[in-house]
């Protein structure tokens, strides 16, 4: 005969054969056996009893701590490279950018420089060229193409000055008369600046001076023969920091005795214009 009891609100049948008043059955050993459908941790559920089942589990405060200090750290490390990486391209970027200044300038001197006219005074003795030079700062006289201020020739004086807290190198012009005996009026006072922050500029010419024609040509600090144009002139430049202008070298194409009517080979002066 079998009879029912409810487990859990499922009916299960038990034998009568060997009844138990806690449930289940014997063995022959007197142990007593509860057989239920249901698995080990959810049995008791409902009943007060505790499951089997494993509780969820978080972070600690170490934990989170150590992750939040890892976090910071990889974060400067990447803010210091992304920097660094950014200083490095505006650094090449300014570089580049001051080569090409460098090169623009450098061009335009030697080609005004290679296309220097000997223009001379006409109410002086032995008719001097309009040319000045010392270490520190040259004179000369060029043409301008027409469409720069309508072209023609000009003087040029190219040196130093001190502007505020820095030096600039600049290059002044006038318009040279050469029917009076100052041929050089006041220098225009807007220059053209070519570069800032310079510390110095060094100038030097290289050819023949005096009479002696058949004198070897030798570099000079300053030029004062008043009848020839050197044959090539270097500028050094020098900016504050240390850094320093590629060398320039140009050349004067013009020969001694150009710009002269009558030019006496004995002499090395200019007879007439």
């Amino acid at each position: 005969m079998m009879r029912f009891f409810r487990h859990q609100g499922v009916s299960r049948l038990k034998p009568l054969s060997q009844p138990s008043p806690r449930g289940g059955r014997r063995d022959s050993g007197g142990r007593r056996h509860i057989f239920s459908p249901l698995p080990l941790w959810e049995r008791g559920r409902g009943r007060g009893e505790k499951c089997f089942s494993r509780p969820a589990r978080g972070f600690t405060l170490v934990e989170l701590i150590v992750a939040l200090l890892l976090l910071s750290l990889i974060s400067a490390t990447l803010f210091g490279v992304f920097r660094t990486a950014g200083k490095s391209v505006e650094v090449g970027e300014q570089r580049t950018d001051d080569a090409a200044s460098i090169r623009t300038v450098e061009d335009f001197l030697r080609a005004q420089w290679e296309n220097a006219h000997p223009l001379r005074q006409r109410k002086e003795a032995d008719f001097p060229l309009i040319f000045e030079g010392d270490k520190n700062q040259m004179i000369y006289v060029s043409a301008l193409p027409p469409r720069i201020q309508g072209g023609g020739l000009w003087a040029w004086r190219l040196r130093v000055v001190r502007d505020g807290a820095h030096n600039k190198l600049v290059l002044e012009h006038t318009i040279p008369n050469v029917n009076e005996k100052k041929s050089l009026g006041a220098w225009s006072q807007q220059w053209s600046v070519l570069a800032d922050r310079v510390d110095s500029v060094t100038f030097q010419y290289y050819g023949i001076t005096g009479e002696a024609i058949k004198a070897t040509p030798k570099w000079s600090g300053d030029w004062k023969d008043s009848q020839r144009l050197p044959q090539l002139i270097r500028m050094d430049v020098k900016l504050e920091g240390g850094r320093q202008w590629p060398t320039l070298y140009a050349e004067m194409r013009k020969g001694m005795e150009t710009g002269c009517r009558s030019w006496n080979e004995a002499s090395g002066k200019c007879g007439g214009v």
